[in-house]
């Protein structure tokens, strides 16, 4: 049985600029004013991580109150354009043809499970798994998908990523990694994947599980 296993932000969604704006917008409520550019660092990054670092320049709620606050921003802002038309494709595509989906995300539970519900693309899933429920060994830790592949039992397994540290993750896992090219890292970056596209498409799937 063949399962893929998607990361969430970036790979499915657009939404890893709208992760910097909502850190940047959290801060300057705060009085700490950062460029835009600065948030490139933490793409794919573990929040709590982030959380802890800004903790560190500026007095931040809770981790939970935080993110609370960054998923009201995000979804707030959240348009039909945030979801990647070549992704949902293939949701669908495989949803119809039973093939079993996950989301993965390093992102905490309840962010994501907002965010896939404010998309109506909850229903492609048999699992949503997020980042909480391995820390402290989050991506780039290959936990998170074997968590989740031992979760749906499937002995075929694709993953879908778009950052470092979710390839890592998927590699160290010991399974497929497609790398989707969204334009934010670089192909040397993205170089640990098995493959590198710059669209995804049920047929790439196809292929890819007839050497699995």
């Amino acid at each position: 049985m063949t399962g893929i296993y998607w990361d969430c932000d970036g790979t499915l969604m657009n939404t890893e600029s709208a992760y910097a704006y909502a850190w940047q917008e959290v801060l300057k409520r705060r009085n700490l004013n950062l460029p835009i550019q600065h948030f490139d660092d933490y793409v794919g990054i573990d929040d709590k991580l982030v959380h802890q670092k800004y903790s560190e320049k500026v007095e931040l709620p809770s981790f939970s109150e935080t993110m609370d606050e960054i998923a009201l921003i995000i979804i707030e802002n959240f348009t039909s354009q945030t979801l990647y038309s070549d992704a949902h494709k293939c949701l669908d595509y495989f949803y119809n043809e039973n093939w079993q989906q996950a989301c993965v995300s390093a992102s905490p539970q309840k962010a994501l499970e907002d965010k896939l519900n404010k998309a109506e693309i909850s229903k492609y899933f048999d699992f949503v798994l997020g980042g909480d429920s391995v820390r402290p060994r989050n991506k780039p830790f290959p936990d998170i998908y074997n968590l989740a592949i031992n979760k749906l039992g499937t002995s075929k397994n694709i993953i879908v990523e778009d950052s470092p540290p979710g390839i890592q993750s998927g590699k160290s896992s010991g399974n497929y990694v497609v790398a989707i090219d969204r334009g934010i890292f670089s192909k040397k970056e993205l170089s640990n994947a098995d493959v590198i596209v710059e669209e995804l498409t049920p047929d790439l799937f196809i292929q890819i599980n007839k050497t699995l």
